[in-house]
């Protein structure tokens, strides 16, 4: 028992609100070992983040650990007193939060907040002057990856990327050397390349320290990549623990099951993911009996009116009347084996031909979008020069009727630039945007208001996209006004229907209305006047997987019966296969491959879509030892000074004295299947071969 560095055991925690006291945490059990990372998932409001806050003694005023006890390297952390608990905190337990920008204070230094951190909780035994805590900051900054940390410590927050915040805030978790590191959401909303450097980052990390972490997230790829143990929270309470093997390979829970069912994977080619009924529970109205009775396909009568016990299946613990002696439902584990686990549905070149046709609706030639940059008073006294942001730096691409055309890459590469300028949402600099035969580029906004029909966005946040002050039926209804087209409040439930809501939410504001909801009023909307084109920006981002693969099926059959062309803008590849036919892949403003969805997968052609391809976490843990990761050099280079020659060059591992001065053009592969910017695309090809070998 030496080397358990934490443990929960009849954890119990309470809201007291003024209308009731709401228990959020119920009988909750698990362990953490020195060394080992353990995931915690579930979906949004099942209490991952109750936990991580109740570890740290950093609840709410409202908040109360009302039973149980949490047992650090055997000591009890709910009896230490105020200062015990500030000793502990930071030095012997540390957390990174799940919004990195929010965590770091935006008035002071990196440097300033790191030394401050480090004297406040020296590692121990160890007293150290002001200066000895900065050269231990930089050493650790130089260990997550910060380039020039001496340099770099000066700087502020506002001046790194949200993958280098989230590295310093790892790095500052780091530096006294904690025992347990609670990781809350790290590589929440990152993108594939820098989620892969984070997790490989934190795996490291462990491995040279043997640091206990307890990792909370609702993406089952990186659980499958990086835990060793998983614990499965619904609702309050613990329904699944195991190894991540067992786990994964051999769920025993319906809950765990319904997870890893709705988690799309672009392994898999299946006509529509499965998704979990209903959501959580409110804490104001927890059902009786099992929690997730409401949901599950195999509840009797004994689930709804009885709470489970706890069963111990080989290495794995269950909360589920299922494997009680007195069960007499159907086995869980039959219904998975049998018809649960999506099989592989290989769509073949007719098929998917007949999805499109060969009708352009959008056409984009030689599209530029960019931008002034402004100097403020500041950067004045510095020295510093109006520049050109390159948002968007001569863009060719053609999606055809009824074809869903993903458009992918790191953040900053102007994915959602290009998006609102086929709108013109933006104006462009240079270049045509044609939509529906209509040359949209120079056209006022007066000629473009009557288009607008034809051609609508689906944004990234639904709720701030939603007017707070309008009613669902206002919302729905606000087109048709601005159109001045007659119609009654019949139409209304016609598209709460169309996209699976119940006219009881026509009377909600956007605040009365979860993530899931807002997201699919802003589909109806969108699709209120009937568009030819709709594009959608990260359509499931900060979405639990249930709810996203809802999303997902909802919009491939709204493609299917309506006729819609989509341009879906997103960093999570692993929902591509599942809806796109071909994917563009960008990079600083421009594109450097385009392809079928499949055939990028399996066959990149482009150094830069090879290393996202091998970045995206898969569901599958039997893939971590055996999957090679293309980890890039450095990070994105600012669109006010791209590089020359090829954009991509500065991180390419087959880069080559042409790269560096001739800028490839995007031309069409000789196997006809891609269209790819990059003077040597044989080279990544004949990598891929020889790592197989």
């Amino acid at each position: 028992m030496d080397d358990i560095t934490f443990q929960a055991k009849d954890l119990e925690i309470k809201y007291h609100t003024r209308q009731a006291t709401l228990t959020a945490v119920r009988n909750v059990n698990f362990e953490v070992r020195r060394g080992q990372i353990v995931g915690l998932v579930g979906e949004s409001g099942c209490g991952k983040s109750t936990i991580a806050s109740a570890v740290m003694r950093l609840l709410p005023p409202n908040g109360e650990i009302s039973g149980g006890e949490m047992l650090f390297n055997g000591r009890d952390l709910l009896r230490m007193n105020e200062d015990e608990m500030r000793r502990t905190r930071g030095r012997d337990i540390s957390m990174i939060f799940q919004d990195p920008m929010t965590s770091l204070n935006p008035v002071f230094s990196i440097e300033q907040q790191m030394v401050d951190a480090i004297l406040a909780h020296p590692p121990k035994g160890q007293f150290m002057t002001r200066s000895e805590a900065r050269e231990r900051a930089i050493t650790m900054l130089n260990k997550v990856g910060i380039p020039d940390a001496a340099k770099r410590i000066k700087n502020f927050p506002h001046q790194f990327s949200g993958g280098m915040s989230q590295r310093i805030m790892i790095a500052t978790a780091l530096q006294s050397i904690p025992s347990l590191l609670i990781a809350d959401e790290p590589t929440s909303a990152l993108d594939v390349t820098l989620e892969a450097q984070i997790t490989g980052l934190i795996r490291e990390l462990r491995d040279e320290l043997q640091t206990s972490i307890l990792y909370i997230t609702h993406d089952l790829g990186v659980v499958a990549q990086l835990c060793d143990q998983v614990v499965v929270l619904y609702a309050g309470n613990v329904m699944e623990t195991g190894d991540i093997f067992s786990i994964f390979k051999k769920p025993l829970h319906p809950y765990t099951q319904a997870l890893l069912r709705s988690h799309p994977s672009n392994q898999m080619r299946v006509e529509r993911l499965i998704t979990i009924r209903g959501r959580v529970p409110s804490l104001k109205d927890l059902p009786v009996g099992c929690k997730f009775a409401p949901r599950c396909d195999l509840a009797q009568e004994i689930c709804f009116t009885r709470e489970p016990s706890q069963s111990q299946v080989d290495m794995q613990t269950v909360l589920c009347h299922a494997y009680q002696p007195d069960w007499k439902g159907k086995s869980p584990q039959s219904l998975y084996v049998g018809a649960g686990q999506p099989q592989p549905a290989v769509m073949n070149a007719e098929s998917k031909k007949s999805q499109s046709g060969s009708e352009q609706v959008v056409h984009a030639d030689k599209v530029k979008v960019h931008y002034r940059d402004t100097v403020g008073w500041l950067g004045k006294l510095l020295g510093e020069k109006h520049g050109l942001v390159r948002a968007v730096d001569g863009v060719d691409v053609a999606v055809y009727r009824g074809e869903s055309l993903a458009l992918v890459g790191e953040s900053g590469c102007g994915k959602t630039t290009l998006g609102r300028t086929i709108l013109r949402l933006e104006t462009p600099t240079g270049g045509n945007v044609s939509v529906d035969g209509n040359n949209i580029t120079t056209l006022s906004q007066s000629k473009i208001r009557p288009l607008r029909a034809r051609m609508q966005m689906i944004f990234q946040d639904p709720i701030s996209s939603l007017s707070p002050r309008k009613t669902v039926t206002g919302l729905l209804m606000e087109p048709f006004k601005i159109h001045n087209i007659s119609v009654d409040n019949r139409k209304v439930d016609e598209l709460l229907e169309m996209v699976g809501l119940s006219s009881e939410q026509a009377d909600k504001y956007p605040h009365q209305l979860s993530g899931g909801q807002a997201r699919r009023v802003g589909i109806a909307r969108a699709l209120a006047l009937q568009p030819s084109v709709l594009i959608a920006d990260e359509p499931t981002a900060g979405l639990d997987v249930s709810v996203a693969a809802g999303i997902l099926n909802l919009m491939k059959d709204l493609r299917e019966r309506l006729g819609l062309t989509y341009i879906l803008i997103t960093h999570n590849l692993n929902i591509i296969s599942f809806i796109a036919d071909r994917v563009a892949v960008m990079y600083l403003g421009k594109l450097v491959e385009v392809g079928e969805s499949s055939a990028l997968f399996t066959q990149p052609k482009h150094p830069y879509t090879e290393a996202l391809m091998s970045a995206v976490s898969l569901p599958d843990p039997e893939l971590r030892g055996t999957r090679k990761r293309i980890v890039l050099e450095g990070e994105i280079p600012s669109p006010r000074n791209p590089p020359s020659g090829c954009p991509f060059h500065p991180r390419c591992r087959y880069r080559d004295e042409r790269c560096v001065t001739e800028p490839p053009p995007l031309r069409e592969y000789p196997d006809n299947t891609h269209l790819v910017a990059c003077h040597f695309p044989e080279r990544v090809g004949e990598s891929r071969s020889s790592s197989k070998r």
